[in-house]
């Protein structure tokens, strides 16, 4: 790995602060670049003074009378390194050889060379200081330059994984418009009175769902694009001030815009979804009538809302027997927030798990079975619920006591079991204050 021209002007600032300590002095820095065929070091000069070509003869590195021998690299130990002096009477000077060693590794070599008269203990002291400082410059750029290596690879990589996405998100909209409009066009067909009405329109409003969730993650990709094209021009030097620390991604990929809403606006066409599901996947599904979610306004995304719940309920379905109860029940409240309840009459969850519940990828006991999930629907929910300044607790199981808790619908108390421990998750959602509501 060659010297940088930071490096190369380091090293010439030195030999030229040497020149005016020691006065009539000619000093080199090597550089070991590897070994040669024969396992011998291979040295190159990165910086000389005087830089005159009445010195060229004495300082190239292939001159018998300055050539380091192998067995300065390679026999001689740390300490026996610090400095090694070689006068010449043939050539009336005095050589002074000091390796450049950082953490027992030989950098390179600084080589200083006069001829009024020897080297004494106290100057090949300085110079060992001197060589310690050049040793740490010259492991410090090649560290430097390995992280840019990597660097530039990892650009490249995620360039390239960059385009897959967006080639990927392109190609993913037409097979996606193409069932909003074949929903469309259902619906057209069919009265308001049909059963199958509902179903197209859940189509059509789910496709749309669909093409916001792209639109946001193509938001998200072009995001890291910007970053990497930040990366690829770091700053030389520190302002002196430290950066703040980028905030990491929302779950949406953009950032949540809360504002006031009616539970069961938001939450109705979700509602007409799961109940379509719950006859699909095999499974009883209870939920409050709407109105109970729309006698108070709350303040939150509309969309992250729903990704919340609809992550709560696919959960409470995957995870439950056949034929197991689901619910959806509004109406919970506690000072400054309105609660939403999403319980399922399964297994429960083991205390052991519960923990670590929210946390990205853990999947806990459910990873041993043949049920398959990413681990990352709870993660996510809790991610958004704490956004919009809500809460999620957790109870399992929820059939500890008699009568049931209240967040179990009373009508089903009689549908379920103390054999079924259950799980109960309760999103905590801020309520509209009176100044909020007079600010509008």
């Amino acid at each position: 790995m060659p010297a940088s021209a930071e490096l190369v002007d380091l090293c010439q600032a030195h030999l030229e602060l040497l020149r005016r300590t020691f006065g009539e002095v000619s000093s080199v820095v090597y550089l070991t670049l590897g070994v040669n065929q024969e396992s011998e070091p291979i040295l190159v000069p990165i910086a000389q003074v005087p830089e005159s070509s009445d010195f060229q003869d004495l300082l190239d590195p292939t001159s018998q009378q300055i050539a380091l021998p192998p067995s300065v690299i390679n026999t001689l130990s740390p300490g026996e390194l610090a400095g090694i002096e070689r006068p010449d009477p043939d050539m009336g000077v005095e050589r002074l050889v000091v390796p450049l060693m950082h953490q027992e590794i030989v950098m390179g070599v600084l080589v200083m060379l006069r001829s009024d008269r020897p080297w004494q203990a106290s100057e090949q002291q300085y110079l060992q200081t001197v060589s310690t400082g050049l040793a740490a410059g010259c492991f410090l750029d090649r560290q430097n330059q390995w992280l840019r290596q990597r660097l530039e690879t990892k650009q490249t990589l995620q360039g390239e994984q960059s385009e897959v996405f967006h080639n990927l998100l392109h190609q993913f909209r037409n097979p996606l418009t193409a069932i909003g409009t074949f929903g469309k066009l259902m619906r057209r067909r069919l009265s308001q009175d049909d059963p199958n009405y509902r179903l197209a329109d859940g189509i059509v409003r789910e496709s749309q769902h669909l093409n916001e969730l792209v639109t946001d993650f193509d938001a998200a990709v072009d995001i890291g694009d910007a970053d990497i094209a930040q990366e690829a021009n770091p700053p030389l030097l520190s302002d002196g001030n430290e950066a703040t620390p980028k905030p990491l991604l929302p779950a949406l990929g953009r950032s949540l815009e809360p504002g006031p809403q009616f539970l069961g606006d938001v939450l109705h066409p979700l509602i007409m979804v799961t109940v379509a599901a719950a006859s699909e996947r095999n499974r009883q599904f209870w939920h409050s009538p709407i109105e109970n979610f729309s006698e108070q306004l709350v303040m939150v995304d509309a969309q992250a809302l729903q990704e919340i719940v609809a992550n709560l309920l696919d959960n409470a379905f995957k995870y439950s027997p056949p034929n197991a109860w689901v619910w959806l029940l509004g109406g919970v409240e506690k000072e400054g927030y309105l609660g939403i309840v999403i319980g399922d009459g399964g297994p429960g969850i083991p205390l052991e798990d519960q923990e670590h519940l929210f946390s990205r990828h853990y999947r806990g006991i459910q990873s041993q079975g043949t049920i398959s999930g990413t681990g990352l629907g709870l993660a996510i929910a809790k991610d958004l619920v704490t956004q919009m300044g809500g809460a999620i607790d957790l109870v399992s199981p929820i059939f500890s006591q008699d009568p049931p808790l209240p967040w179990v619908p009373p009508p089903l108390h009689q549908c379920l079991s103390m054999d079924e421990r259950g799980t109960v998750f309760v999103v905590w959602l801020p309520v509209m204050d009176d100044q909020q509501s007079s600010s509008r």
